[in-house]
């Protein structure tokens, strides 16, 4: 975990990636808009969870215990961190985030244990009401099926 001198006075600890399981992976559109040219290397990734493709496009990760994939972003800056927020519909200081952001420990095909950020869907019960159980955990997967 990185903490830079700027951020010691803020309350949450600056971590320098963030993993992404859905529109910010490479080859998707958020990706181009937000994260491409921004990040200094891309690592295939794993945590766990339950992933829902939503009626909106995109997914929504909940608690569970399914092996979901996706990539760690490096690198990623304060002002990146900020857009992400923005993109993820989370603010801190809110109750009614569409997402929220936390750290969370995520593997690599490594092995590698690293703490990135990770938003996780804010609304349990509209994600299973309403979107699709990833039963792969790979969104990519998903999508590639779905022809996308």
């Amino acid at each position: 975990m990185a903490i830079y001198k700027n951020d010691l006075t803020n309350s949450e600890p600056y971590v320098n990636r963030v993993f992404v399981y859905g529109s910010l992976m490479k080859g998707f559109w958020n990706y181009k808009w937000y994260l491409e040219g921004r990040t200094s290397r891309i690592i295939p990734g794993k945590t766990y969870g339950l992933l829902y493709h939503l009626p909106e496009g995109y997914p929504a990760l909940l608690p569970g215990n399914e092996i979901i994939h996706g990539e760690v972003m490096e690198l990623v800056d304060k002002s990146l961190l900020n857009s992400l927020d923005m993109l993820e519909g989370y603010d801190k200081w809110s109750d009614d985030n569409l997402y929220v952001r936390e750290t969370r420990c995520v593997w690599t095909e490594d092995g590698e244990e690293m703490l990135c950020w990770i938003y996780i869907y804010a609304d349990e019960s509209y994600a299973k009401e309403n979107g699709i159980l990833v039963p792969s955990g790979n969104w990519r997967k998903f999508m590639e099926r779905r022809g996308d």
